[in-house]
């Protein structure tokens, strides 16, 4: 299991393993993309513009985050699932179940480790 702490908020993945935790300070930044599907219902007697209908809700995003290199993300956190909160404010955040799609790992000239981290929504999203 893999835990990202953030700004009041944390990512968890897989069910045992690294524990990734920096007193909250790990991840400098994360991404959401929430967006509905739709589909063309325009009928035969149209004419000029179609028209669409949403359908299925879809959410995903990443994180950006320092590595601690004495307890990373392990590679078989990748394709796991958990719980997963992104905090707005003290009290307000996006929560729910992700799954972990990729990890990025990296190392510019200063020595600083980074990693982003993929995730794909399943199931719905929350804002508390």
């Amino acid at each position: 299991m893999a835990t990202i702490a953030g700004y009041n908020g944390k990512v968890v993945f897989g069910a045992a393993g690294s524990i990734i935790s920096d007193a909250n300070h790990n991840v400098t930044s994360w991404k959401l993309d929430y967006t509905a599907d739709t589909v063309d219902n325009t009928d035969f007697t149209t004419t000029g513009w179609k028209t669409f209908l949403a359908t299925l809700k879809t959410w995903g995003g990443s994180l950006e985050m320092f590595v601690d290199s004495g307890n990373p993300l392990e590679i078989a956190d990748v394709g796991t699932s958990g719980a997963i909160q992104l905090y707005l404010s003290d009290a307000l955040y996006y929560g729910g179940t992700a799954i972990c799609t990729g990890i990025h790992p990296s190392v510019g000239v200063e020595g600083i480790e980074t990693q982003t981290v993929d995730f794909q929504g399943s199931g719905a999203l929350t804002l508390t």
